[in-house]
């Protein structure tokens, strides 16, 4: 493990130390793409979660997991939090789920045959997820979104927050392309509010962990939870192709509205703007032109009509 901060990372491997006495460096790997953690795991078997800044991490995600995970049909990560007392320093301890992101380069390997197993399994549990009671979750004080107000944050907040901060960095067709998406959205929304349900709220490419060699769906981590559009839980879907898309709304049990698939594909746009903006404000040279290939190459394959 390198140290890029000495002195915050080196108190990070100072709290792991103590849960594994013996440990070494090389026995740890550590990431650093998280919007709020650094992340850690150790000896493939526990997952370390530090805030970005210093804070009481909020205990609802755990609870919910620990609710939630008796009727899940997939494994997902057990969460424990806890504080260091010499330092106070508030991480978590999660079980570690093992495999890789199953980002688009890697189901390319997957069959056809994989891919649809895996969708049957995702959209059976997206049933059970949004299946959750809303009272439950309320007990729970997770954020809820109002269906009828959402339009106004996206068109007076988000929208304006992206002019400012993506639009200087990007060719003015791609400007436009994502106006029209804003602007589809926020009409569909204004004139026919989403359904609330219990969602996992960040389910990306990044999140949905697979076995590389058995291509298999290992499990599902880092829940934002939110009760907000199910249509949000789609939208990964979209890199893995319109069959696979099409076999997880066939094992998804609840109703499907008319606009759903609109703003399922909306979400996933938006998180191709969203991620161009995050390394952006973090300055990552790198990752910034990786995202604006990306975002340049979606847009080319997902046209919008005026």
């Amino acid at each position: 493990m390198i140290f890029m901060n000495d002195k915050i990372e080196k108190v990070y491997f100072e709290i792991i130390q103590n849960h594994f006495p013996e440990i070494s460096s090389n026995e740890v790997t550590a990431y650093y793409q998280g919007n709020d953690y650094d992340v850690f795991v150790v000896k493939n078997e526990v997952v370390f979660r530090f805030p970005k800044e210093k804070r009481a991490i909020d205990p609802k995600r755990s609870k919910f997991l620990k609710l939630f995970s008796s009727t899940s049909p997939l494994t997902l990560p057990l969460i424990n939090i806890m504080r260091a007392q010499e330092t106070g320093i508030d991480y978590e301890m999660n079980d570690f789920i093992p495999g890789v992101s199953f980002l688009p380069s890697i189901a390319k390997s997957f069959t056809i045959k994989e891919l649809m197993t895996i969708a049957e399994k995702l959209g059976k549990f997206l049933t059970t997820l949004h299946s959750f009671s809303l009272d439950e979750a309320r007990k729970l004080n997770i954020d809820e979104s109002d269906p009828s107000t959402f339009w106004q944050y996206m068109e007076q907040n988000l929208y304006p927050k992206f002019e400012k901060t993506v639009f200087p960095h990007i060719p003015s067709e791609e400007q436009v392309w994502i106006k029209k998406l804003f602007d589809s959205y926020i009409s569909t929304i204004k004139a026919n509010p989403f359904e609330l349900r219990l969602i996992h709220s960040d389910m990306w490419v990044f999140h949905i962990i697979v076995d590389p060699e058995k291509h298999v769906l290992s499990g599902l981590i880092d829940f934002g939870l939110r009760i907000h559009d199910p249509a949000n839980d789609f939208k990964a879907f979209e890199y893995y192709g319109s069959d696979f898309v099409q076999e997880v709304y066939k094992n998804y049990s609840l109703p499907i509205d008319k606009d759903f698939d609109k703003r399922r594909l909306f979400y996933t746009g938006h998180d191709e703007v969203f991620e161009l903006g995050r390394w952006l404000d973090r300055g990552n040279q790198d990752k910034i032109e990786e995202c604006k290939v990306s975002l340049a190459q979606y847009i080319n394959t997902h046209p919008l009509r005026s």
